[in-house]
């Protein structure tokens, strides 16, 4: 059995530190599409001295391999999804008038790929609204049987079109496959 960690939305990788010092037992593999952060996740995981496998994906974790528009805001804010209310503590809000084309990896097919049943698989899913449309997938797929352990932070509440009925059922249909930490 495999212990595996995997960070989707990295962000400045900051957490993928805190989770390579908990965790040294673990692989750990990090998604983050945002370019201009790769150094900082590389800086954090340098600094961690982890001995174990460590890989770093420039993509955005979503439901097919293939491009995506990313929509630069607050380093913690851009997002794939259109329509993201930012709260004003970041005094940014996103730019919808200048996408920035990024990879993006089918997230269920990686998992079938990367891990297996026998493995105890942890994943931090901090992906700005794509957590929507990415669980929505594994579950039909039934990948999200795979992990074990999904500490996530839910974006309903930034987004006027994702209705609380609609989350709620998203949940509650991950929350009896894995166990769910409220991430933030």
């Amino acid at each position: 059995m495999r212990k595996i960690f995997v960070d989707c939305g990295a962000n400045l990788g900051i957490v993928l530190k805190r989770f390579m010092h908990e965790l040294p037992d673990h692989d750990f593999y990090a998604f983050e599409p945002n370019e201009s952060l790769l150094p900082s996740i590389r800086e954090n995981v340098a600094r961690a001295r982890h001995s174990g496998r460590v890989e770093i994906s420039r993509s955005a974790v979503w439901t097919h391999d293939g491009t995506i528009d990313l929509f630069l805001g607050h380093h913690e804010s851009s997002t794939v999804m259109p329509g993201k209310r930012v709260p004003p503590v970041y005094d940014q809000q996103i730019d919808y008038s200048s996408p920035v084309p990024v990879p993006a990896v089918d997230f269920s097919a990686w998992l079938r790929r990367t891990v297996s049943p026998d493995d105890h698989v942890v994943v931090k899913m901090d992906i700005e609204g794509a957590e929507y449309p990415v669980l929505a997938n594994l579950l039909a797929e039934g990948t999200i049987n795979l992990i074990s352990v999904l500490y996530i932070e839910w974006h309903h509440d930034r987004f006027p079109a994702m209705s609380r009925a609609e989350h709620d059922r998203i949940a509650d249909a991950v929350s009896a496959c894995a166990d769910i930490r409220d991430w933030d």
